[in-house]
């Protein structure tokens, strides 16, 4: 699941969020499995340039973990609405109300979503994010979201 293709949109779907990505490559053993974080298209002292655009612009990353695996209550692998490989997130309370309490106060800006260390997506937060939302793309295979909803589930 590592090296991610990003995406600029954020859909809502049947009450949970959707985050594209889609991956090709094998896992860094090193690295955070999962990960959300603030992003801007503004630079911000402290925060990392990334290699990600949007509308031509590089994004600048937060330091700070809003939610990572650890959060991860449930993790399953699913087909979305739109017959795409995906892994179904459920977060615990704590991961929920972090969730909640940033994306309230980070609408209509982009959320950095990392997978196995690497940058998957920026999309563009539509709304406040809380205990449900769903990891999809083009290019993820029912291995991958299998194999993700596993490492998501044995996190802890």
């Amino acid at each position: 699941m590592s090296h991610c293709l990003r995406t600029l949109a954020c859909l809502f779907l049947g009450g949970a969020a959707t985050l594209p990505v889609g991956c090709d490559s094998v896992p860094d053993a090193d690295a955070s499995i999962f990960e959300i974080r603030a992003a801007s298209i503004d630079p911000m002292d402290g925060w990392t340039r990334s290699d990600s655009l949007i509308g031509g612009t590089r994004v600048w990353v937060s330091p700070n973990i809003v939610v990572d695996a650890s959060g991860v209550l449930i993790a399953e692998p699913i087909v979305d609405e739109f017959g795409r490989n995906a892994v179904l997130i459920d977060l615990d309370d704590a991961a929920t109300n972090a969730m909640e309490a940033f994306t309230t106060g980070w609408f209509l800006r982009p959320i950095a979503v990392f997978v196995d260390g690497r940058l998957a997506t920026t999309p563009i937060l539509q709304g406040p994010l809380s205990r449900k939302f769903i990891i999809a793309g083009e290019k993820m295979t029912e291995e991958q979201a299998e194999d993700l909803a596993k490492r998501l589930r044995e996190s802890d």
